[in-house]
């Protein structure tokens, strides 16, 4: 396994590194994340934030299937609100201190298979790097084909029963049983917002006016759900949940889902059948849960759920279907922490990869917003692979070679938890980066992301750093030409192993080499992931080549960005975005000499206000010369400098940019 060869290096990086509390897992010793995932904060380069993008949810009128109802699709809004990345600390705990599973790193999702056909993968998934598999949801629901029908897992008929179509209870338990002598965790779907659909929405709207017709769509429900619940357990009265109510709180709790949901009025009589549903799980061995339509309930009420899997030592996660940092802060902070899933990074790397070069990509991605270290993260998943209508917070990529390369980045990040939806899982340069983040588990990186070189920026870099010491690097080629690749980093007194996908688990690690011996050739739209062993000498010193062209701006734009010419090659507009920053300050920092200020006189640098804030930009640069650059919101207003034209500044160096006037500085040679 790769993980197993690696443990001689971690081994031999202790005692180069100092740090000998460093615990490598055993049999008898479990590493875990600090519970209360709602102080955890992420260190991830570049500052990273995730980016702010306006969600849609499309709908999909189960009815129509159901009850061969044409049904309609409708949009659904989301909100946005700021978030950061910080630091984040892992623990080593003994067997008698570990009071609940790990939360998972990576997570194959079988959503369209039976247990027994996860089984018979379980072996396959365990070597590529999978420790947990989620499942589809286990209760009884409606028959139909696990693919073309797989929102029919999501329409309960019964909480009582594991559904025979899947494998039942036995095969579930069998299931498990493989699972966990491999050391992969079984997560299950919970959904316990609503019920099967028993009636279209125009068929409920239509009997909101005939009293009549109510009756009948009752008896529905007293007879599809009967003797377990009945009319009274269901939500009244009905409310249409969809367009601008979907995210309206008078609304989103208690309203029926596309109108046809059936929704559940929570008491202690729908409770108690669904912790039946949970004690069923656990007693075949699941130790992993999803609560589906989580922002659909109140956390109070998803609270009673934390709190009965946590208490059985279990791990769970929500599904918050939102861009709402503020929202997702509601579900995170219940029991002793719970992560929720990211959409906001899934809409930050379907956006960079927008971009046309890896300049742009970095820099949106340092822009961009997340909701911390400890959510579940994705390129894609089921939503918005599978629903019908607009793209879901405008994630919309066309296949799983179209989302191959931006997948392999997010998995070599070794950052949260990964979930990959089953048809992505099978790319060469996915299944490598699988490997690479199986080699690196389960410890606390710090993650740098650089694009090199300028000014074509055609490669996106990633080095992954223990104690300061390089041990991980991944190199993502994102042009149409294969390429040799130089580093923004210094590696020389380094041995670099890569790490391929594998056949058999054996062949995933390549034999090392140095850094002049590596042949550097990398295809178009492919990466390359190496481990890093220091055979000579210190840590290294960052590459005496890499320099920062730093622009703090003050503005009331939402998204600034900047248009560059670097050596005549212009960015394309509208350029790279800033991102959110502090306001500027240079004192107690010597090393920065004043060279020049573009009509500065008397000026002192803003405090942000309402009229704007401070946004930072650093663009990576390999010698000394001119920028031209210019200021725009997103193409649609620019800021020119005297006279409309083009401000210049001198690289590497500091700039301050305000109101017009432009400070710059430079640091002196030989200080630091």
């Amino acid at each position: 396994m790769v993980f197993l060869c690696f443990k001689g290096f971690i081994r031999w990086l202790q005692g180069k590194c100092g740090r000998r509390s460093l615990k490598v897992p055993t049999s008898t010793s479990k590493v875990v994340a600090n519970r209360n995932y709602a102080s955890w904060p992420l260190r991830s380069g570049l500052d990273f934030d995730l980016a702010n993008d306006e969600a849609s949810r499309p709908r999909r009128s189960w009815s129509s299937w159901f009850f061969g109802g044409s049904g309609q699709d409708s949009n659904r809004s989301e909100t946005t609100e700021e978030t950061a990345f910080h630091d984040h600390d892992i623990e080593a705990m003994s067997d008698d201190q570990y009071d609940s599973p790990t939360q998972p790193r990576t997570i194959f999702h079988a959503l369209h298979l039976s247990f027994e056909e996860i089984r018979q993968i379980l072996p396959e998934l365990a070597w590529k790097g999978f420790d947990a598999v989620q499942i589809p949801p286990a209760q009884l629901s409606p028959r139909g084909d696990l693919r073309q029908h797989w929102y029919l897992r999501y329409q309960p008929l019964s909480h009582l029963e594991i559904d025979p179509a899947l494998g039942g209870y036995e095969g579930l338990q069998r299931l498990c049983e493989d699972a966990a002598n491999l050391r992969v965790m079984v997560i299950a779907d919970c959904v316990f917002n609503h019920m099967a659909v028993v009636a279209s929405c125009s068929e409920w709207r239509e009997a909101q006016e005939d009293h009549g017709k109510l009756e009948e769509l009752k008896g529905r429900l007293d007879r599809t759900f009967g003797p377990q619940l009945d009319r009274n357990d269901f939500q009244w009265p009905w409310v249409c949940l969809e367009g601008h109510k979907w995210d309206d709180p008078n609304y989103m709790f208690e309203g029926w889902g596309c109108g046809e949901w059936s929704e559940l009025r929570f008491s202690d009589k729908v409770v108690n059948l669904h912790l039946e549903h949970l004690r069923q799980l656990l007693d075949c061995g699941v130790s992993g849960f999803r609560l589906d339509a989580a922002k659909h309930m109140r956390p109070a009420h998803v609270a009673r759920y934390v709190d009965y899997v946590q208490q059985e030592g279990g791990f769970v996660y929500t599904e918050v279907l939102s861009m709402d940092r503020h929202l997702h802060s509601q579900y995170d902070k219940l029991g002793k922490g719970v992560p929720s899933t990211d959409f906001k990074v899934a809409a930050a790397i379907r956006n960079a990869w927008r971009c046309k070069n890896a300049g742009g990509m970095v820099s949106q991605l340092s822009a961009a917003e997340s909701l911390g270290h400890h959510s579940v993260q994705f390129v894609r998943n089921h939503d918005t692979m599978l629903n019908d209508g607009p793209a879901i917070c405008g994630i919309d990529w066309r296949s799983a070679e179209d989302a191959a390369l931006p997948w392999a980045y997010l998995i070599a990040r070794s950052e949260g938890s990964v979930l990959m939806h089953q048809d992505d899982a099978n790319c060469p340069v996915v299944q490598a980066a699988l490997g690479f983040r199986a080699a690196l588990a389960p410890y606390n990186l710090k993650c740098e992301m650089r694009a090199w070189p300028p000014p074509q920026f055609e490669t996106m870099q990633v080095l992954l750093t223990l104690s300061d010491c390089p041990i991980g690097l991944a190199v993502f080629n994102v042009s149409s030409k294969s390429l040799d690749f130089g580093l923004p980093w210094a590696l020389e007194g380094f041995s670099l192993q890569e790490v391929k996908a594998p056949t058999p688990p054996c062949e995933a690690l390549q034999a090392g080499c140095s850094l002049s011996e590596l042949d550097r050739r990398i295809r178009p739209r492919d990466a390359r992931f190496f481990l890093l062993e220091c055979t000579e000498g210190p840590v290294p010193a960052p590459n005496p080549d890499l320099h920062y062209m730093t622009l703090f701006y003050f503005s009331g734009w939402d998204a600034p960005h900047v248009h560059f010419s670097i050596d005549n090659v212009w960015t394309e507009s509208p350029g790279w975005p800033l991102r959110k920053s502090e306001k500027p300050s240079i004192r107690g920092c010597p090393e920065w000499t004043f060279v020049f200020c573009l009509k500065c006189k008397g000026s002192k640098i803003p405090r942000p206000n309402s009229h704007g804030r401070w946004w930072r930009i650093d663009i990576p640069v390999q010698k000394s010369s001119s920028m031209e650059f210019v200021l725009n919101d997103r193409g649609m207003s620019w800021d020119n400098a005297v006279h409309g034209g083009n401000y210049m500044a001198q690289m590497p160096g500091l700039h301050i940019l305000a109101e017009g006037k432009l400070a710059s500085f430079r640091k002196e040679q030989g200080r630091s």
